[in-house]
């Protein structure tokens, strides 16, 4: 069966822009450091091809109808996703369904994940406690995953730090400024 895409975000990198915008509110939502957002991040990256398959390419049990989403939601998982979509009427192949889904959740029946998430000091770590805690994949593939966290990361620290200024607009301020540094 081929993959079900994410709807397109524009030019550039799906990774880079989902993270972007994910990235901000999982931390304002959740209370999570940029670290701990980029480990929750780059597993739902090597889940979903970096934000670029829906449903899951190659089910690994026969039959069924596989991972779905950001996080690949399978089984009773998956089944309980869509039964949240519905009585919240939200389309579940949406983002903004999957992640107030993955919020929700990550306050309910996941929450040991998200405590333990929280707690987490490093992003190895992070990655590590997403994965074991909170995906628990048959296949874990942490190099992946980590991978996909270091990336995160780097967008949301670009995404945080202020444009850089060229050295003809430090010119330019000193001069309003006074300024002779």
């Amino acid at each position: 069966m081929p993959a079900t895409t994410f709807p397109a975000r524009g030019p550039g990198d799906a990774f880079a822009a989902g993270c972007r915008s994910l990235g901000p509110r999982l931390m304002r939502d959740l209370g999570l450091t940029d670290l701990q957002a980029a480990g929750l991040l780059g597993n739902l990256g090597h889940e979903s091809g970096g934000f670029r398959h829906l449903q899951e390419v190659a089910p690994s049990v026969a039959g069924s109808r596989g991972g779905w989403g950001l996080a690949q939601w399978t089984g009773p998982r998956r089944v309980a996703m869509e039964a949240w979509c519905r009585a919240h009427a939200l389309d579940p192949a949406s983002l903004d369904a999957q992640y107030r889904y993955l919020c929700a959740e990550l306050r309910t029946t996941e929450a040991a994940a998200l405590a333990a998430l929280r707690q987490a000091p490093t992003l190895e770590a992070a990655t590590e406690i997403v994965c074991r805690l909170f995906e628990r994949p048959g296949v874990v593939a942490l190099a992946s995953r980590l991978d996909w966290a270091r990336r995160a990361l780097a967008v949301l620290r670009d995404a945080a730090s202020p444009p850089s200024e060229s050295r003809a607009g430090r010119v330019r301020r000193a001069r309003n400024t006074g300024d002779r540094s």
